[in-house]
């Protein structure tokens, strides 16, 4: 019985030290990331990552609506985002990561420069997508990134 015991310890240690530091199962809510992700579709954390770039799929939490996310990076440090006349433009290039037309600009209606470890991120969904066209939301801090999504799938086209 003992045995038992310090196995069953052991193994809650390892898992929970891996759900930490390494890999994390996570649940997508809600259509922002369709049709890539699915509502209520399981997915797992790479909490390693750290050498985030345009095109990854992150979790982060987001202080001004106390809760985390999942998007995806169009946008890294030292680049332009402007969304204008329905089209997302990096670096005044059209973003291959973002399909179809964007009705709503919001911050990046203007020319908005990304600034040191932010990220500019947006929902596949852009229709349905609070992300960071929104005030509260804004450029996603590094620090506040949780890791990236595996697989990280592109959109489809």
């Amino acid at each position: 019985m003992r045995k038992k015991l310090i196995l069953i310890l052991l193994v809650l240690f390892v898992t929970f030290y891996i759900s930490q530091n390494l890999y994390q199962l996570n649940l997508i809510q809600g259509e922002s990331m369709y049709p890539t992700y699915k509502n209520l579709q399981f997915t797992l954390i790479d909490k390693r990552a750290s050498d985030f770039m345009c095109g990854d799929v992150i979790i982060f939490y987001c202080p001004g609506l106390d809760c985390t996310m999942v998007k995806r990076i169009i946008a890294v440090p030292g680049e332009t985002v402007l969304i204008s006349d329905e089209n997302v433009l990096v670096n005044g290039v059209q973003s291959p990561y973002v399909i179809g037309s964007v009705d709503f600009g919001g911050i990046a209606s203007t020319a908005l420069s990304i600034g040191d470890d932010h990220f500019f991120v947006m929902g596949d969904n852009h229709a349905q997508s609070k992300d960071s066209r929104y005030e509260e939301i804004g450029c996603i801090d590094r620090k506040n990134i949780i890791g990236r999504l595996i697989p990280n799938r592109l959109p489809k086209h």
